[in-house]
């Protein structure tokens, strides 16, 4: 049985078969895809095949759109699609004009040893005061998602569509599939991280039997990921509520780098073997893109003004016992 409706399968198939063979598809572009099928036959009910109208009100900013990279995010597999049936002349319609995507402007956040601290020790209290079984669950999940996001530099997107499947807690390793650039690595867990995460996964499988997601959080259907903008509530919920700063989920990546290569300053030749493995752990497509991080430490550091000496338990204590209710 197809994915997609029997007016547009013959069109998206072809194309899902071509990506997956190039190893360029994710389940994040399926599900743009699917609502793409959904919105076509919603206000196209029978029209077959896809029309110019189709992809123009596809292809339109919404007004819950924040700006028009939130529109390209949600566009570009259609754009894609469009691509692919133009070459092969299957389709005569044109791909639409679209904006050019903007740069973040957003100066990475210099987290400070007392901010860390706060924030997950206001993680675990909200934890231990939840009443709701479901949403004491949720909490220990953002918990541990956080802790997991600081100590290994994974993308908020990378954690969020971390299937079960690819954490192998017997070698301390993460597989990650879903990613930019659909770049497959690896990553080797901290041994904190790791046993932090064998307790979060034994409490996951009771609550949630014949999990997919290796973070489930909507109730009603665990195997759909936690989308950015919920996770960024969580986030800004515990976060504001420890600190005054400003800061997002994605400035634990930021934070990762910096502070690993702050602690290399002084290796000598070792720092490019270990600039290498860095770039690779974070699933960099060029040493340019790791080479970014760099160029902000010294900035970075004059916030500081000192490098930290705490290790992962002093920053992140350890997650409080959760049993099921």
């Amino acid at each position: 049985m197809s994915d997609f409706s029997a007016e547009r399968a013959d069109l998206f198939e072809p194309f899902v078969k071509f990506r997956i063979a190039s190893n360029s598809w994710s389940e994040e572009s399926n599900r743009k895809l699917k609502s793409f099928d959904r919105y076509c036959t919603t206000n196209y009910p029978g029209e077959p095949g896809l029309t110019q109208e189709m992809i123009t009100g596809w292809c339109t900013k919404r007004p819950t759109e924040k700006n028009s990279n939130s529109m390209l995010a949600r566009c570009n597999t259609c754009i894609s699609l469009i691509r692919y049936l133009l070459e092969r002349e299957l389709i005569d319609i044109s791909t639409p004009d679209m904006p050019k995507h903007k740069k973040s402007s957003h100066i990475p956040h210099a987290f400070t040893d007392v901010e860390l601290e706060r924030y997950f020790s206001q993680a675990d209290r909200i934890v231990m005061e939840s009443t709701d079984p479901w949403q004491k669950f949720v909490y220990l999940s953002i918990s541990v998602l956080s802790r997991l996001l600081y100590s290994s530099g994974m993308r908020t997107t990378e954690v969020r569509l971390l299937k079960a499947s690819n954490v192998d807690l017997s070698n301390g390793i993460i597989n990650i599939v879903d990613t930019k650039g659909n770049l497959q690595h690896f990553v080797a867990l901290h041994d904190d991280t790791l046993e932090m995460l064998i307790k979060y996964n034994e409490v996951a499988d009771r609550k949630v039997a014949c999990r997919l997601l290796f973070f489930p959080i909507y109730k009603k259907d665990v195997n759909v990921p936690i989308s950015n903008s919920l996770l960024d509530y969580y986030f800004h919920k515990i976060w504001y509520k420890a600190n005054t700063t400003k800061a997002v989920p994605y400035d634990f990546r930021h934070n990762y780098a910096t502070h690993n290569i702050n602690s290399w300053l002084d290796s000598g030749i070792e720092f490019h073997s270990k600039f290498m493995y860095l770039s690779k752990s974070m699933g960099h497509s060029s040493l340019e893109s790791t080479r970014y991080y760099y160029s902000i430490v010294p900035a970075l550091a004059e916030i500081i003004k000192m490098k930290s000496e705490a290790n992962f338990n002093d920053i992140c204590p350890e997650v409080p016992v959760y049993e099921q209710d």
